[in-house]
């Protein structure tokens, strides 16, 4: 056994008076940073917030836990495929009214950065049961999260006793990620496992700072557990508690082997039964089959290249700070820069430890335990996005977020002579601060903004891509407006050779007056993708009703071949407009919708501030396939998605039987 001493039991447990003050004032800009953050994010917004609520309100109803066999016909949780810890508890916030989430939500196919939305008033007080608990749960994850933040400080204190700028300046480093407070505030299991992972870890250090017991044993044993039995990802506690138990034990077999099944053997009582049944009902303890079966695009089929790894790198790097909801918007280049500097500099920090005071005995193997735990993590998360695609998302790593901002400050407190590093956590500090405030106000806030648009022509069929838009083809549609305050206009592209350089350019013009341009935006082919849909947005025409338009999409310096097409429909189906290919009329009209502004003045990039271009995602994205996979078919062929699945299903097929003949000639 490694000796320890009574310093070292001191400071596990002692905070003084300025860090007891430090701590409370961290929790409350917490807890009302995200109570903030829950305000202004509308429900089903999170990252598969109705399918996690799903989870809950299954056990709610059924008082068991869901079935794993994806069936075609009937109602599925693949969110099942988690382990139930937090779904159990959460359940407790749902009532058995028989209603079911996948039935009541609806899927938003116009403006905006909700893909799932709510039922008109469901969000407005007084709630409506669905939304009344799925805030309930909201309030718990924060409670959650906010046990958290209190321990990775605690954490901090421990490995640095006396050190309260570093371990003010590492913890709001967790407490204001913008991402973090938009997680900790979402129904998901993911704040309660980074509870239950920075409390098994903090629980690691006491085997290199106390004589460990048979009780001490069984009760970190039951910790692991509850880990085990809350995310699959957890399972890296396994080896890495195996290594500290025989690092702590090296002398002692006898010893070693006793650690070994107490904890072992405490951690089996309380998940064992998870994981032997997927693993006689399924031959796969963490359930892979099963999400390959219920998420079948989830495969990776792409080689893992080196560009595919460092995109990898920057989606996780992205999606750690802030990339909200279903991957909608993301924190500017400013915002990022900020955190890239923050994090290359505490790295760069390390290089720097032969150069400071040399660490003491309890600190090295503290951050043993840190690293072990990191690396063990991180190796999981890259063995996912070898399999899988859609996994590179930074709050997968925040289960050892407390590892990675001790990691960072202490590359920090590394980086800076001890004279200045007061100040330096100081203005970290308030940094951090700063730029989650401004993230919050300048694009939270503003991005869940009602967008005040309204459909007004609306031609959603398409069946053929038309033909390249390039230096000799330009696409035209012309429509006579319905409302006043023309904004903007949806297309969809197909573009399945997406590598390619060059703009295409949307134009806007009265159709009596073509000379005249009242609009035009520029954008990069490099950012369409196939089958993607894209507002061209624009600041509202006032008086725009009952006047025809026409608009246009041309890429002069774009050579044949290199060019990108618009979905439309082959049969005249909208008789009050035309479609043309280089100013000469065709049969058929694009597919595409024209939007209308209803607010006084435009206050975002939804209503018009400015000319831009808006992704607005797949026709049918992975998040609407997930939802309508999971309802049962009598109601899945009631809804709007199906409709779209065999619009689209028919054109593809169009398509490819297009391209099969152009080879064929």
């Amino acid at each position: 056994m490694v000796s320890h001493n009574n310093s070292a039991k001191k400071n596990l447990v002692c905070l003084t008076t300025l860090d007891a003050v430090c701590l409370v004032s961290i929790l409350l800009l917490f807890i009302i940073s995200g109570l903030f953050y829950s305000y202004y994010t509308p429900l089903w917004s999170p990252p598969d917030e109705e399918r996690h609520f799903a989870y809950c309100e299954y056990i709610a109803q059924n008082h068991r836990l869901p079935h794993l066999v994806f069936e075609e016909k009937e109602r599925n949780i693949a969110q099942a495929i988690h382990p139930p810890l937090f779904y159990l508890l959460a359940s407790l916030f749902c009532k058995n009214d028989g209603q079911l989430i996948q039935e009541t939500v609806l899927v938003n196919d116009g403006p905006g950065f909700n893909t799932i939305t709510h039922p008109e008033n469901e969000s407005t007080f007084p709630f409506l049961a669905k939304a009344r608990e799925a805030h309930l749960i909201r309030l718990f994850s924060l409670l959650l999260s906010t046990a958290a933040v209190c321990l990775v400080y605690l954490l901090v204190i421990v490995v640095f006793p006396g050190e309260t700028a570093l371990a003010v300046a590492a913890t709001i480093f967790v407490a204001m990620n913008p991402q973090f407070l938009h997680i900790s505030v979402s129904v998901s299991n993911e704040p309660f496992s980074c509870l239950l992972s920075t409390a098994y870890l903090f629980t690691l250090l006491y085997y290199i700072t106390q004589k460990a017991t048979l009780k001490h044993h069984c009760a970190v044993g039951l910790l692991l557990g509850f880990c085990l039995l809350s995310k699959l990802s957890l399972v890296f506690y396994l080896p890495v508690t195996v290594a500290i138990l025989v690092y702590v034990h090296r002398s002692d077999t006898r010893k070693l082997f006793e650690s070994l099944v107490c904890t072992f053997g405490s951690a089996a009582l309380v998940a064992g039964w998870w994981y032997v049944r997927n693993w006689l009902v399924f031959d796969d303890p963490l359930l892979t089959t099963f999400l390959i079966d219920s998420q079948p695009w989830g495969l990776r089929s792409a080689p893992f290249s080196f560009d595919y790894a460092l995109t990898i790198l920057s989606n996780t790097f992205l999606s750690f700070f802030g990339n909200f909801g279903a991957h909608q918007f993301s924190i500017s280049t400013i915002h990022l820069f900020i955190y890239a500097l923050i994090t290359m500099l505490g790295i760069l920090g390390w290089f720097r430890i032969s150069k400071r005071k040399k660490p003491t005995s309890f600190q090295v193997q503290a951050f043993c335990i840190v690293l072990l735990s990191l690396c063990g993590c991180v190796i999981f998360f890259i063995v996912m996005n070898m399999k899988y695609i859609g996994v590179s998302m930074g709050r997968y790593l925040f289960v050892v977020i407390a590892p990675i901002a001790l990691v960072l400050f202490s590359g920090w407190r590394l980086l800076v002579a001890p004279r200045w590093r007061s100040l330096t956590f100081a203005v970290l500090s308030l940094i951090l601060i700063i730029t989650n405030l401004d993230i919050f106000f300048s694009l939270v806030k503003p991005a869940y903004r009602a967008t005040a648009l309204v459909a007004g022509i609306d031609q959603p069929e398409f069946s053929y891509p038309t033909v390249e838009i390039n230096s000799s083809t330009t696409i035209s549609q012309s429509f006579i407006s319905q409302r006043n305050n023309l904004s903007s206009i949806r297309v969809m592209f197909s573009n399945p050779d997406k590598l390619k350089s060059g703009k295409i350019i949307f134009s806007l013009k009265e159709a009596q007056d073509k000379a005249t341009v009242l609009r035009q935006i520029t954008f990069p082919l490099e950012k369409i993708s196939d089958n993607t849909r894209y507002f061209f947005v624009f600041p509202p025409i006032e008086n725009s009703m009952g006047k025809k338009y026409l608009f246009s999409f041309s890429s002069p310096a774009q050579p044949d071949g290199e060019g990108v097409s618009l979905w439309y429909e082959s049969s005249d189906c909208y008789t009050q407009g035309r479609m043309f290919v280089n100013r000469e009329p065709v049969a058929g009209d694009l597919y595409y919708t024209a939007f209308y502004f209803t607010g006084e003045h435009p206050k975002t990039e939804w209503q018009g501030t400015t000319e831009t271009v808006i992704n607005q995602g797949l026709y049918v994205g992975t998040r609407e396939l997930q939802l309508y996979n999971e309802r049962s078919k009598a109601f899945r062929e009631k809804t709007l998605t199906h409709q779209k699945i065999i619009r689209f299903k028919k054109a593809h097929h169009n398509r490819k039987t297009m391209n099969n003949t152009k080879d064929h000639a």
